[in-house]
């Protein structure tokens, strides 16, 4: 199964805001990622994965 971030996001009822401050950056930076995950670093992809309990490759890597 493959999910976009938002989905993932929402999967586990978590906010933008929730990833943003695991992530360390603004909410409108994670806006941004979530608007076009191509933009995400390996490091925040290994966060955004570890936190909401979702393998990376669901996410980032579906086709």
């Amino acid at each position: 199964m493959t999910l976009s971030l938002k989905q993932a996001r929402l999967i586990r009822e978590k906010s933008q805001r929730d990833i943003a401050d695991i992530l360390g950056v603004h909410v409108q930076t994670y806006r941004k990622l979530e608007e076009n995950p191509n933009l995400t670093t390996v490091e925040q992809a290994k966060k955004i994965s570890a936190y909401l309990k979702v393998p990376y490759d669901e996410i980032f890597f579906a086709s």
